[in-house]
């Protein structure tokens, strides 16, 4: 009996652990990120903070499965839903990468 409820509190812990990291991965909203604007006399300060929002392989992962396996939160957690799909499809990614194009093409 005692080893189950080590076993459980372990399981839950770590659930809870991944479920705190992957609330934290994102410290900027995908609208503020969308309408984000570029500022060529801080080029460099805004190339560190859009790299220092970029998702890993294995946080992408774990929002995949999130997003695949639990359909339901689009109703639930709208905005978690959402999180997990932008992050896990890499359009996240991708508009990190197209705000760094313009910081590069246009700020000398």
């Amino acid at each position: 009996m005692r080893l189950r409820n080590v076993a459980t509190s372990i399981v839950f812990g770590t659930t809870v652990t991944l479920a705190v990291t992957s609330q934290a991965d994102e410290p900027m909203a995908w609208n503020d990120l969308d309408h984000f604007v570029v500022n060529c006399e801080m080029k460099q300060e805004q190339i560190e903070f859009l790299n220092s929002f970029r998702t890993s392989k294995g946080e992408r992962t774990w929002n995949l499965l999130q997003y695949k396996l639990m359909p339901w939160q689009a109703i639930t957690d709208p905005k978690g839903y959402r999180k997990n799909k932008y992050q896990a499809t890499g359009r996240y990614d991708w508009l990190i990468n197209q705000h760094l194009h313009t910081l590069a093409t246009q700020c000398y």
